[in-house]
């Protein structure tokens, strides 16, 4: 396991005691050592990351949705990414019209906006 390294600039003097029963435990302990991590380092990191909304916990029943979600939203912003390049290609060439491809991009900021609205209410609409 690799251990953190010590941080002279902002010690971490402040100590949380947590309780866990057996099968918590050992769930922890499973997910540390997935994550290469001792127990405790796992802890503190998840819960920190959960307080500053770096993530956002979401119910188990959404899980499925939410990877179909992002990984629309992932393949969304690739078409938009091909598109500029596309358009880098034909604007050089003087082929297509700006307006025209320019209203391609549009739909896909749209349709990624509209899937990153998708996913964020179903994060906060729990069952």
């Amino acid at each position: 396991m690799r251990r953190r390294e010590r941080r002279t600039d902002n010690p971490r003097r402040h100590r949380v005691n947590l309780a866990y029963n057996d099968v918590e435990l050992a769930v922890m302990q499973v997910a540390a050592t997935v994550a290469g991590m001792k127990l405790s380092a796992y802890a503190a990191r998840a819960a920190l990351a959960v307080a500053k909304e770096e993530v956002s916990p979401a119910p188990v029943e959404y899980k499925d949705l939410l990877r179909t979600l992002s990984d629309a939203r992932t393949a969304a912003n690739r078409i938009g990414v091909n598109l500029n390049q596309i358009a880098k290609v034909l604007n050089s060439e003087g082929e297509e019209t700006s307006e025209r491809l320019d209203a391609v991009l549009a739909r896909v900021e749209t349709a990624i906006q509209r899937l990153d609205e998708a996913t964020v209410r179903v994060m906060v609409e729990r069952p």
